[in-house]
């Protein structure tokens, strides 16, 4: 039987509240969070995509765009990274084998770091474009100091149907479903 924990790995209560929930009024907080999901699987622990990572709750300066901080107003809780969560369901962070993104986003990307020997899954494109030089727009989403010092990647080109506009990918190098 394959488990599948859901994960919040950054919680963000962004300003403007009407605008992102419907609720309250322009001045009041929406509540988003960061969904990450942990799957079990023959092959170790599988993680898509990771939140914010240790580093970031320790360094949010250093780590994370001053225009996420200011818009975001996040919750910078230890607990609501993936590497706390994974060790708080019995788990040691090396059984973590495998990161799926869907893209390098840093409120997705973030904790990649806490996961040195898990290897990264990603799209090609995403990753050239995450590091390609850019404007503000660029700058405020892609922060490669998250993910620049990871050695495990793999890259892989859309191939297949497309599922609601969505390119797919069939399979992931190493990565394989755990059967009951």
């Amino acid at each position: 039987m394959m488990r599948v924990h859901h994960l919040n790995c950054a919680t963000q209560c962004v300003h403007g509240g009407r605008l992102f929930s419907g609720r309250g009024g322009f001045f009041h907080t929406a509540e988003m969070i960061a969904h990450c999901l942990l799957i079990e699987t023959e092959s170790g622990l599988v993680l898509v995509d990771t939140g914010l990572g240790c580093d970031d709750i320790h360094a949010p300066k250093t780590r994370l765009s001053w225009g996420f901080r200011t818009l975001s107003n996040l919750r910078l809780d230890l607990r609501e990274t993936a590497l706390d969560q994974v060790k708080h369901l019995g788990y040691q962070p090396s059984d973590v084998r495998h990161i799926i993104l869907t893209h390098l986003d840093l409120d997705h990307a973030g904790g990649i770091s806490d996961f040195p020997d898990a290897n990264v899954h990603v799209l090609q494109r995403e990753l050239q474009t995450a590091k390609a030089t850019g404007g503000w727009i660029h700058q405020f989403r892609y922060r490669p100091v998250q993910w620049q010092q990871h050695l495990h990647w793999a890259t892989y080109q859309p191939e297949g149907e497309q599922w609601f506009g969505f390119e797919a990918v069939r399979s992931l190098q190493g990565c394989h479903p755990k059967s009951s």
